[in-house]
């Protein structure tokens, strides 16, 4: 069977959407989620670690993941946003993670979260002005996440897919100055640029600021920034009481950074629906940079996520400052066994140094702000050793969290399999 959300404003493009599949030999199931009540995933891991396989917040989800337990090939279909997939269609992405459980495995050499029901291909429908080759990068590593093959990704507009395969979006950020693009140097105007006094920090976690652990990253980083006499202002996008603040707050401030977690290979859906909704011309010239940070410990795993952020200052309104890549993030919000606290006490030190870094050099394009990110793959040893010690103690290690959250029923349950039989 093959479903295809279509997460255009109300059911756009039905017909054209279903003629594509018109001539195919198999089960198609076409939903038009603008029928649906579908908010934003909180990242609050009731999903794996306290109702397993069952997503907490309570709206029409449920329903397009009891069609995934049976589905083959999975479809999306998205309006576009600033060169990706606009947030109604990453936000049903987003959602989609109790497809998988929280047990970690070393599947094609990577690093992922073991699957809960079966193996599901996936692709990209999209309309607008799409990069054609982040959205096949992102198309790729959503399906290896899920043990599938990418299904490709087809642009609606015809006209438009031409205009893509002859323009790169991220033409501004890297045209004049590739090392810049690229992270690994500053200009002389650059290095010219007067350092910041303050700084405004926007939280893009979709998760509640007491159980954030971008919010934990942030604070250690303004430590670094508070000991070298910069001031600073947070906004938690997860609070939609402080967005029109925090909009006024982007607009006129001249030195910015979004710290967040990856989401499903990208930006979590949340801070794509707030950066959608800001003015289209700035107040004042600002230097946007960001931090990036996901539970898994190794570079590669965000990759596609920096570039698409290497691409939105410019589309912003913005220069580039650079983003700060580090994984092994997870355990942040966890820290009541002495040894893992022992552990984030060392990751979150390192993000006052470089809070510290940041407000001597004004970017994150230096070389300690590079070497920040630890290694870019694990070595064949190390996934060695994972596989015959440390899988068995991270599993255990998940297991005892989830006792202490009231989970009543394996981690790799399989509810909606259930109950379809």
């Amino acid at each position: 069977m093959t479903l295809v959300l279509n997460t255009l404003e109300s059911g756009d493009c039905s017909e054209q959407i279903k003629a594509l599949f018109a001539n195919k030999n198999e089960e198609i199931e076409i939903v038009n989620t603008a029928d649906l009540k579908i908010i934003h995933c909180m990242g609050c891991n009731n999903c794996w670690l306290k109702t397993p396989g069952i997503c907490s917040i309570k709206d029409d989800y449920e329903i397009i993941l009891k069609k995934l337990v049976g589905a083959e090939n999975f479809w999306v279909v998205a309006d576009t946003k600033f060169g990706f997939i606009d947030y109604r269609g990453k936000q049903v992405l987003d959602r989609v993670v109790p497809m998988l459980n929280m047990y970690i495995e070393i599947r094609d050499g990577w690093e992922r979260h073991q699957l809960r029901y079966h193996a599901i291909n996936f692709g990209v429908i999209y309309k607008g002005n799409g990069n054609r080759e982040l959205l096949e990068e992102w198309s790729m590593r959503v399906a290896r996440n899920m043990a599938g093959k990418s299904l490709g990704v087809i642009a609606l507009d015809a006209q438009q897919a031409r205009a893509n395969a002859n323009v790169d979006v991220f033409e501004s950020a890297t045209d004049t100055a590739p090392e810049i693009a690229m992270g690994t140097a500053a200009t002389p105007g650059e290095c010219a640029a007067p350092l910041p006094q303050h700084i405004l920090i926007l939280n893009g976690s979709p998760r509640i600021k007491k159980n954030s652990n971008t919010n934990k990253i942030i604070q250690a980083f303004a430590e670094g920034l508070e000991e070298a006499g910069i001031t600073h202002k947070l906004y938690s996008l997860s609070n939609h009481a402080e967005w029109d603040e925090a909009r006024e707050a982007f607009m006129t401030n001249d030195n910015i950074i979004i710290a967040l977690p990856l989401f499903v290979e990208c930006t979590p859906s949340l801070l794509l629906e707030f950066l959608s909704t800001l003015p289209t011309e700035r107040k004042r010239p600002a230097k946007l940079s960001f931090i990036l940070h996901s539970g898994f410990d190794e570079g590669h795993q965000l990759r596609l996520g920096e570039k698409f952020l290497k691409s939105l200052p410019a589309q912003l309104g913005c220069t580039y400052g650079g983003v700060l890549v580090k994984g092994g993030s997870f355990m942040l919000r966890d820290r009541e066994n002495n040894y893992i606290k022992k552990m984030t006490d060392k990751i979150l030190a390192s993000y006052a140094k470089m809070g510290l870094s940041f407000a001597r050099n004004g970017n994150f394009m230096t070389p300690e702000a590079q070497k920040f990110t630890g290694p870019e793959k694990n070595p064949w040893i190390a996934r060695l050793l994972f596989n015959l010690i440390f899988k068995r103690i991270v599993k255990k290690n998940f297991e005892r969290i989830a006792q202490k959250w009231g989970c009543t029923r394996p981690l790799d349950d399989k509810p909606y399999l259930i109950q379809q039989k």
